[in-house]
Order: structure tokens, then C-alpha cells, then sequence
């Protein structure tokens, strides 16, 4: 009997060490629960200063620039061909201006700016158009800006490739004098804010020294641009619409992921050829870089809408010129908002080219030049009535 009890002696005294340890644990949590929740720190209301500021849009980067106070003296030139510099953010930029024969600072003139393609330069562009004979004979000054290295930026994304120097490029007051590109970021770099179009401010200086330093109808100011040069004359149209009266796209077509909201409606003719090599008359990526393109109709049915036209185009064909080969279907979308009417010119057969204009590259690499037609006076007869509403003086 005493035995027994000895040996639970032992049981009972785990018992009662469990019952003690389960005690205080219950204890613990009970005191954790009442306590009030600790307040988490207060966060700072001011961002880091290393955070970067949101995105701006296409329309924010394309802003006009403020004005700068401009120390350039107006040209004593009467005709012929003056070479013009910007500063941007430290970058000499260049273009060219060509005055017509009989240029007279009392009148107003219409401006052309013809933007050049990829690995191209503003001589390039004059050479292959021939539009300089063509100013001379309707009083048109034409612009030749120049891009860096050859390259415009139009907010795409593209393979980067060397800069290439094309046939056409010669030395004096055309040459490239191109400043190298900026070195590349390096990893982790951090902006204040992200960078604005430097081509779309260059773009606007350089009106803005064109409408102090010559004699200009501010209201009759058009694009045009062949290739990459066709993708900036879209998105001036886009966002520079206040300024831009008109534009002319040759060889080029809207990027699918274009954002465009035109603070007003603006005449466009666009002016593709069916077997461009470059950007393909029926859509996909552009050769000279990663876009998506929309079609060469698409991008006219797209601006039609953009301008509020009718949703059917009109049908016709421009008759070739003698020798010239094959016809041009002309699609015509007519009702717009404004007049504002929007023109694809489908060049039969024609390549990344300027029709009437020079074979600039092989037709392996850029496609046949087609003389079906003459871009230069095309393209003038559809711009030289379009206007933005306002008075500019005497215009010619």
C-alpha cells in the first residue's frame, strides 16, 4: 500500500508543473491582448528625394519650350540657302533654310519643313526631293532640320545600329557637324525628371526663330518627312497642332501604340508605296526599328477619325505621268470637322521612296523610286489651301 503511493508521488508533481506552466502562458497572451496595438511610425507625406516623378505624356514632352532670349541676327541674305543654330540642353543643333528666288521681308511666305529619313541629313533630303526648285517657283521657304547622327526621335523603341553615312552626304555648309551621342546610363542612375523630346523642343525653337528672323505667314507652317522623318512629321501633327497646319507622310505610317490627341484637326496626306521594304504598305514592324505599324489605310482611317470625317473614303486614280508606270489609287476621306481632310496616295509598286524624287539606295534596300507621279507637287497642291484660323500680315 505504501509502495503505491510513493509511485505516484512523481505523476502528480508533473501534473502540477503542467498546470503551473499552463497558468502563465494563459496569463501572458491575456496581458498581450489588453495592451493597446503599437502605432506605426508616421510616414513622411514628402517622397524620397531620390523618387522619381510619374511619366509625362507625349503631349507634356512635346510642350512648347519657354522662350529664350534669342541674340541671332536676322539673315542679309535675299535668296539662296542660310544655315541656322539652336542650343538645346548644351547640343548645337543645326538646320537649313532656303529662301526663294525674289524673297521680299515684306511679304509673308508658307514654310515647308521637310524632315529626312534614317542615317539621312538635311542635304540629303534637298537632293532627293528636289523641292528647293520646286520653292523657287511657288515662293516657299523650305526648312531642312538636321537630327543627331542621323537618327530622330519619335518615341519609339528601335535597335540600335551605326550611323551611316549615305551617298548623298557632302561637305560645306550642308555637312553633317553632328556632336556625338550622349554616353550611355549607367545602371541604377537616377533622373529628377524624366527627359523631354529633345527633337520636339529642337522642333519648336527652331519655329520660333523662323517666325522672328524671316518674313513667315505663321499660319500656313506644314510638314513633311520621308520615313523616320514621316514618323515625326505624325507626331508633330499629334502634338504640335497649334503651330502645324498641315502635314505630308511619306514612307511612314502610325505606330500602333500611338497616343494622338491633335488640340485641333489637322490635314494629313499620307503617300505610301505598296512594296515598301521599310514599312510595309499592309502593317507590321518597321525594318528600322521595333514597331508595330499600322497599315498604310489603317493610319488614314485612323486620322480620318482622329478629324471626325466621314467613314468611307472616296475612290479615284491619279493617271501616271508619261513613262511613268502605273496609276495611284487615291483615297479621299471628305466631311471633316474643320475641312480637315485627310488623303492616302497608294503609289502602285513604289518603294521607301520620294516619288519624282532620286533613287537615293538600291532598290534591294529601300525599293523602286516611282515616277507615276511627283510627290512635290502632290503634296503642294493639298497643303496650299489648308490654314490655321488667324491673321499673319501680307502672305504671298
Amino acid at each position: 500500500m505504501r509502495l503505491e503511493r510513493l509511485s505516484c508521488t512523481p505523476a502528480l508533481w508533473i501534473l502540477a508543473a503542467s498546470l503551473t506552466i499552463a497558468s502563465f502562458t494563459f496569463a501572458s497572451q491575456a496581458q498581450d491582448t489588453q495592451q493597446p496595438p503599437a502605432t506605426p511610425p508616421a510616414q513622411d507625406a514628402t517622397p524620397p528625394q531620390d523618387a522619381p516623378p510619374p511619366p509625362e505624356t507625349p503631349q507634356q514632352q512635346d510642350a512648347r519650350p519657354e522662350p529664350q532670349a534669342d541674340d541671332s541676327q536676322p539673315p542679309t541674305a535675299q535668296n539662296g540657302d542660310v544655315q541656322e543654330k539652336i542650343q538645346i540642353n548644351d547640343r548645337q543643333r543645326t538646320f537649313i533654310v532656303h529662301l526663294p528666288r525674289g524673297y521680299d521681308s515684306q511679304q509673308h511666305y508658307p514654310i515647308v519643313i521637310l524632315l529626312h529619313g534614317l542615317d539621312q541629313d538635311a542635304a540629303e533630303m534637298a537632293r532627293l526631293t528636289h523641292f528647293n526648285e520646286f520653292a523657287d517657283r511657288d515662293s516657299i521657304i523650305a526648312v531642312y532640320p538636321n537630327a543627331i547622327g542621323g537618327r530622330w526621335t519619335f518615341a519609339a523603341v528601335r535597335e540600335p545600329g551605326p550611323y551611316r553615312r549615305g551617298p548623298y552626304r557632302r561637305p560645306g555648309i550642308w555637312g553633317p557637324g553632328y556632336p556625338p551621342p550622349p554616353p550611355p546610363s549607367e545602371p541604377g542612375d537616377r533622373r529628377a525628371a524624366a527627359p523631354r523630346n529633345q527633337d520636339m523642343q529642337f522642333l519648336h525653337r527652331m519655329l520660333d526663330r523662323l517666325s522672328t528672323h524671316y518674313s513667315v505667314d505663321t499660319r500656313r507652317i506644314y510638314v513633311a518627312g520621308l520615313g523616320d522623318g514621316g514618323f515625326v512629321a505624325i507626331r508633330m501633327g499629334c502634338n504640335m497642332a497649334d503651330r502645324i497646319a498641315a502635314i505630308a507622310v511619306v514612307g511612314a505610317a502610325m505606330p500602333r501604340t500611338q497616343n494622338c490627341i491633335p488640340s485641333r484637326p489637322v490635314p494629313a496626306l499620307f503617300m505610301n508605296g505598296t512594296d515598301d521594304p521599310m514599312v510595309p504598305y499592309d502593317g507590321g514592324h518597321y525594318k528600322g526599328g521595333m514597331i508595330r505599324l499600322l497599315s498604310a489605310e489603317d493610319t488614314a482611317k485612323e486620322w480620318a477619325r482622329l478629324n471626325h470625317c466621314s467613314e468611307k473614303p472616296s475612290e479615284s486614280k491619279l493617271h501616271a505621268l508619261p513613262g511613268g508606270g502605273k496609276d495611284t489609287k487615291v483615297y479621299l476621306f471628305d466631311g471633316c470637322q474643320e475641312n480637315a481632310q485627310v488623303t492616302l496616295y497608294s503609289v502602285k509598286n513604289g518603294g521607301h521612296t520620294w516619288p519624282g524624287g532620286e533613287q537615293y539606295m538600291s532598290e534591294k534596300e529601300v525599293g523602286k523610286t516611282s515616277h507615276a507621279l511627283n510627290a512635290n507637287e502632290t503634296i503642294w497642291s493639298f497643303l496650299v489651301t489648308k490654314k490655321i484660323a488667324g491673321e499673319s500680315g501680307t502672305e504671298r
